[in-house]
């Protein structure tokens, strides 16, 4: 167990969260950040102050090429409070083929891989004919459920090569990042929480044809079951603010 996990790991996901673009109907966000000094000394009650309860991140990205050869890497990590600690559980998979020899590019894409960015980040650069390129990128809300160990092979970094093609994912101090590349390809996925900023970036570089790239990264928020308490205060809070639309 790691005490100074969650801070980091959940500020990030709050991050992520705040950079997605709001409903329309919503107001804007309004966010003022503190270090965990601060947050150490904050007390009392209010309500759903118990409902976040941990996150699980999901990573997983692929490259194929037109002669067969494939990179393929997948990571998870999973961080749930468990009474005064945290349960802590990594996985990491890599796994690359050859295939038959590729033709050199002709074009080149660069330039993504030195990009910085606050919140969230998707980026592909496509120089070359037949390929495809996703970035995808998912945040939800979950009943938290404490995964069996079985599901993580307990792994902090993986990785694989096979002739031109290399898979590689490692789990860093503060964060993730995930690395495949093959003849004329390169892509990424990267988290990060370093002090006030959070980072999601995910970015594709093909240069080459036929080539085909795929990102997903998947955010869960984990919450505790709302007592019937908590129920009825949220049903009186909700009837208090419809009351703001009546007339005087």
């Amino acid at each position: 167990m790691n005490p100074n996990t969650l801070p980091r790991a959940l500020f990030m996901a709050l991050v992520a969260v705040a950079a997605a673009p709001a409903a329309a109907a919503l107001p804007p966000v309004h966010v003022e950040v503190v270090d965990d000094a601060t947050l150490d000394t904050l007390n009392g009650k209010y309500f759903g102050a118990n409902q976040l309860v941990g996150l699980r991140i999901d990573l997983v990205s692929s490259l194929t090429t037109a002669q067969g050869g494939t990179a393929n890497a997948t990571g998870s990590m999973q961080v749930i409070r468990v009474g005064n600690g945290f349960d802590v559980r990594v996985d990491s998979r890599s796994s690359a083929t050859e295939g038959t020899a590729a033709a050199i590019p002709q074009g080149s894409a660069v330039g993504a891989q030195g990009l910085q960015v606050d919140g969230i980040g998707q980026v592909s650069q496509i120089a070359g004919d037949g390929n495809r390129m996703t970035n995808l990128t998912t945040i939800s809300f979950t009943p938290a459920a404490v995964g069996g160990a079985g599901q993580f092979n307990g792994l902090a970094s993986s990785s694989a090569s096979a002739g031109g093609m290399t898979a590689q994912i490692t789990f860093l101090d503060h964060g993730l990042q995930l690395a495949l590349t093959g003849p004329g390809a390169a892509l990424t996925q990267q988290l990060h929480s370093t002090g006030a900023n959070g980072r999601v970036l995910q970015s594709g570089q093909i240069a080459g044809n036929g080539m085909v790239g795929f990102n997903q990264l998947q955010l869960q928020l984990m919450t505790s079951p709302m007592s019937t308490g908590e129920l009825h205060q949220l049903g009186v809070r909700q009837a208090l603010a419809g009351l703001d639309g009546l007339g005087r």
